[in-house]
């Protein structure tokens, strides 16, 4: 290897295969063109004066409970059309839209879309519900 380093290399690799597996963009850096994915305390998220939006499944918010304040809204990966008329009264504009999922694979993705379609600054959160509950956040029931 004589420019890169193997650890390099082997991201690369790793990249271009994720990619070709249709999931590559989930698994991409901190930051993106559009949004962020950044982790946040739920401290962070809840006084950010943001929209704050769960697109867990209806199971998952049950089973784990959701970020107090947060909508929940479920994404649907075939129709992401349908996902911005569900927040649209809600988001003013200027507003930063906060996204969390279970890992935060899936608010990437989602973020990705959303940014091609508002101005708004949009925030994917790193890790998920479950880097927020690591914290010790104690999540409510779903709504």
């Amino acid at each position: 290897m004589s420019n890169i380093s193997k650890r390099t290399f082997l991201g690369i690799g790793l990249g271009a295969v994720a990619g070709a597996a249709g999931i590559g963009y989930a698994m991409t850096a901190s930051t993106a063109a559009g949004f962020e994915h950044i982790a946040m305390t739920a401290e962070e998220i809840q006084s950010s004066g943001a929209l704050v939006v769960d697109i867990r499944t209806p199971g998952e918010w049950r089973q784990t409970g959701v970020i107090e304040g947060a909508r929940q809204v479920e994404f649907n990966f075939d129709n992401p059309a349908t996902f911005l008329p569900q927040i649209a009264a809600d988001l003013t504009d200027g507003q930063d839209l906060i996204l969390y999922c279970r890992s935060g694979n899936r608010t990437q993705v989602v973020a990705k879309y959303l940014a091609e379609q508002i101005d708004n600054r949009i925030v994917s959160v790193k890790g998920g519900i479950r880097q927020v509950v690591s914290k010790g956040y104690q999540t409510v029931p779903a709504s």
